[in-house]
């Protein structure tokens, strides 16, 4: 599997794929990044460009739950369709998985072409991750972080082990979760042992992140069936981060 890898979204996810990647590398998407790989401006309205040969990868997302019914019951089949159709020599499709959010509901992995590989990921963590992210930020340059309410424990999945998944597994539709549940609680526990400070509840309002998660709960996951290895656990990755900016 020596082909050039072409990703289409240039989001989290898309960045790692590139990271992960060891062949030869372009990044399609609307803003400039300093990617791993060649960027080049793309948006999901474009046609896709010659792809013969190539591994295609998307790791679209829609920019809010109104934009994902188009996105992923429309525009991803077909940008699926003319990828093979432009000679991809293999296409792979990253979603959300999730039952009863709508932007994990509009994922439509029923009307992808079945020669794919269609990825349903389960939470993603890292660098810039909505959830965690922000409290590592807090906890690292202020010395305290607010948990939000309402974040149920969560198989959260490595960026860099979701992006490698996708650039092994093939075709048929395959969910992705961490390998253990992990509450805020005892992530925030670990991030101070980390950094020192302190972390403490806040008082009203979910976090924002908190209904997707909650859909993810009864999903199985495959992780162990495609023999992908170990995965990254969050503790693991908080006591690699770096140091304390506090003072800077």
């Amino acid at each position: 599997m020596n082909e050039p890898l072409f990703v289409f979204g240039g989001g989290r996810l898309g960045a790692a794929l590139a990271r992960v990647s060891r062949t030869p590398t372009r990044v399609f998407s609307p803003t400039p990044r300093p990617h791993a790989g060649l960027w080049l401006r793309w948006t999901a309205t474009d046609r896709l460009p010659e792809v013969d040969g190539a591994h295609v990868c998307l790791a679209l997302a829609p920019r809010g739950a109104a934009d994902a019914g188009p996105l992923y019951r429309e525009v991803v089949p077909d940008l699926v369709r003319d990828a093979w159709r432009l000679g991809a020599a293999r296409v792979t499709v990253c979603g959300p998985a999730g039952r009863g959010d709508p932007v994990a509901d509009a994922f439509a992995p029923q009307r992808i072409d079945a020669r794919s590989a269609i990825l349903r990921l389960g939470a993603l963590f890292g660098v810039d991750d909505r959830c965690l992210w922000p409290l590592v930020v807090a906890l690292r340059e202020k010395g305290t972080a607010r948990l939000p309410r309402g974040v149920p424990a969560t198989r959260w999945l490595w960026l860099e082990d979701a992006a490698r998944a996708a650039l092994r597994v093939g075709p048929g539709v395959h969910t992705l979760l961490g390998h253990e549940a992990m509450d805020l609680d005892a992530i925030g526990d670990r991030l101070v042992a980390r950094f020192g400070g302190a972390c403490s509840r806040t008082l009203f309002g979910d976090a924002a992140c908190a209904p997707a998660l909650r859909s993810l709960a009864g999903e199985p996951d495959d992780w162990e069936s495609l023999e992908l290895g170990e995965r990254l656990s969050v503790g693991v990755w908080v006591a690699k981060l770096p140091g304390l900016r506090r003072g800077r």
